[in-house]
Parts: C-alpha cells; sequence; structure tokens
C-alpha cells in the first residue's frame, strides 16, 4: 500500500470485510458487491487516481474509495467520475468555502448545533437506515451567511455517517418539520446556488438517499413545494412524501422520534454525543483542505460547476471543446418563476 501512499492525505490501508451477513446480503444483492468485485475496484481506483494528474491529493482510505464504488454499484467509470467531481465541487464551488473550510468550531456552526436545527436520530428506522431529523423553525433566516452554515453542518454529519460502511450499504433516510417554513426560509441562499447545488450534489456526494420525509406541510406552501419539486431529479422526487402530521409517518417508530414527535428525548440530547463526534474528528475534517485537484487543467465551466457540464464525462478525449458552449439556460426560466413566487 506504500505505493500509494504519496497522494493519499489518509493512511491507506488493506480492506478486511468485518460487516454483518445481513449487510453482505444486501451489498451483494442491490449494488452487486462480492469480494472479488470489491477488492478489483479497490485497486483499479487507486491505480486511476495515482494515474490521473488532475487529481494531487486525495483519501486513499478503503472506506472513502469503497463510498463511491457502492454509490455507483460498482461500475467503475462511474465511480471515478463520482470522486473527481466530488474532489472538484468541494473545493470551493461557487467561491464559497462550506466544503473546503470543514470547521465544526466556527462559532456560527456550534450555534447551529445549539438551536437544534439538525439532529441524527440514534436509533435506526425500520430497514435499518440512519435518519436524519431537520426542525426547520429552529432556522432564524435572517442570520449572515446561515445557508452556507447549514450546508458545512449537514456536510459535516453525512460526511461522518458516510464513514460508516452500514450508511453506505443502507442508506439515509431524511425527517423534516416544516412548519413555518416559508418564502423567507427559501431565501437563505441565492438562488442560483441552490440550484447548482443540488444537481451538482445528486452526481458527486456518494449518498444513497432512500426517502425525504416532510412533516406539518401546510397547504399555503403548496407552491413552493411544487416549485422544488419540479426541479428535482425524478428518482429523488419519487422518494419525497409529504405528511399534514407527524402521526402519518411510519418509516421509524414513534418512540425513536424527538420529544414532541412522539419520543422522549430532547434533541439537545439527542445531538450531545454528536457535539464530541464532531469535536474528536475536528483535525481529521481540517485535513480535508489538503485534498486538491489541479484546477488547471479542467475547463472553466467544470471548475465553475456548470449544470450543462453534468452530462460530459470527465474522461472524454475532447473535453474543452464540449464543455466551451455549457451553460446555466434553465436557470433564467427559473429565476423566473421564482420571481413570479415572490410576486404573487
Amino acid at each position: 500500500m506504500e505505493a500509494y501512499q504519496s497522494k493519499s492525505i489518509t493512511p491507506v490501508d488493506n480492506y478486511e470485510y468485518k460487516l454483518s451477513d445481513e449487510l453482505k446480503k444486501i451489498a451483494e444483492e442491490e449494488l452487486r458487491e462480492t469480494e472479488e468485485i470489491r477488492n478489483h475496484g479497490l485497486k483499479t481506483m487507486r491505480d486511476w487516481i495515482m494515474n490521473n494528474p488532475r487529481i494531487e491529493k486525495c483519501r486513499m482510505d478503503s472506506k472513502f474509495i469503497l463510498r463511491f464504488l457502492r454509490f455507483r454499484k460498482y461500475s467503475i467509470p462511474m465511480a471515478q467520475e463520482a470522486l473527481e467531481r466530488y474532489l472538484v465541487f468541494r473545493e470551493g464551488a461557487y467561491g464559497f468555502d462550506w466544503f473546503s473550510n470543514l470547521d465544526y468550531m466556527k462559532p456560527n456552526i456550534k450555534t447551529l448545533v445549539d438551536n437544534e436545527v439538525l439532529t441524527v436520530l440514534p436509533k435506526r428506522d425500520k430497514l435499518g437506515r440512519k435518519c436524519l431529523f431537520f426542525k426547520m423553525s429552529s432556522i432564524d433566516p435572517s442570520l449572515p451567511k446561515i445557508g452556507e452554515d447549514l450546508l458545512t453542518l449537514g456536510t459535516l454529519i453525512i460526511e461522518t455517517l458516510m464513514d460508516d460502511e452500514e450508511n453506505q450499504i443502507r442508506g439515509l433516510n431524511y425527517i423534516a418539520d416544516v412548519s413555518n417554513l416559508g418564502l423567507r426560509h427559501a431565501q437563505i441562499l441565492p438562488l442560483e446556488v441552490m440550484y447548482k447545488f443540488g444537481k451538482n450534489i445528486e452526481k458527486t456526494c456518494a449518498v444513497r438517499h432512500k426517502g425525504f420525509h416532510c412533516i406539518n406541510v401546510h397547504p399555503s406552501l403548496q407552491f413552493l413545494v411544487s416549485f422544488a419539486m419540479k426541479h428535482m431529479p425524478e428518482k429523488l422526487r419519487d422518494r419525497v412524501k409529504f405528511y399534514t402530521n407527524v402521526n402519518e409517518v411510519d418509516v421509524i417508530d414513534k418512540d425513536y422520534l424527538p420529544e414532541g414527535y412522539g419520543g422522549s428525548t430532547k434533541i439537545k440530547e439527542m445531538m450531545d454525543p454528536w457535539r464530541k463526534i464532531l469535536d474528536d474528528r475536528k483535525e481529521f475534517f481540517l485535513n480535508y483542505s489538503n485534498m486538491k485537484v489541479n484546477r488547471n487543467l479542467y475547463p472553466k465551466p467544470i471548475v465553475d460547476c456548470v449544470v450543462g457540464t453534468l452530462k460530459i464525462p470527465l474522461n472524454s478525449s475532447d473535453l474543452f471543446e464540449k464543455t466551451s458552449n455549457c451553460t446555466d439556460e434553465e436557470l433564467t426560466g427559473i429565476q423566473g418563476s421564482f420571481r413570479k413566487l415572490e410576486i404573487d
């Protein structure tokens, strides 16, 4: 493994499979994973990273690489595409640093944790998946850079969850209380950023998103819901469910939800272990800033994460020519629709 270490920011390990027979079966049936395929994938991905002049530094530990192989069901070209776009995207996408400056100790991030905006439910759902719980009413849209800070906190938590192989295989579920959600919440990030973020993250974050469950959806939010759903990938759109109250949610036992939603544990208490987890991983995440690509070797539209470039493989021999005319044309229509929503 020493041959790979020069490009890796983490120790390169010999993988040891320690998961249960149940997870082995799920991985084989849903992800086409066998020991032979897994070992071949790990070696091929590492060799590709070493021979890719655009990638300067990357995590090359087994868990990280398996995350992308499992995400793309062991299609190696697709896993390579996802990993490389992940590296490009996280390195200061749109001029922000929510991926490249993953510092849990920033005051605004700790404030979000204290305000009980987001937590990870201690117990898994009925299919064994970890669930993230969002309380939208705890978000103050007037806070400066609130959108960026939310993305940073979400990234810290999801990156941590995805270092658990069980989560890579089973996927994640999301439950959000959207009571008191209004148009002002939709403006915590520029529209262009929200649109590009959503489109890019679908291709790069290497997470199996298994369900999005929105509770306490007020009828007056239908216009905002319809707007968001229209611009969501079909695969994800089919996994979004809406409920008028928490009693309709059946993906997880009510006892496992926070206090006020059927359970007996306060959100703050649920988040207490995560404060320690994120604190312990502080140096690990700061080391993420050492993951680098040579941005000069990419066409500018790729570096700018232009949505139109997502359809063009990075290994295209004529990448610069193919991406030269890529734009975010769809944004014009979206911005017009959004302005209409504001007026209406």
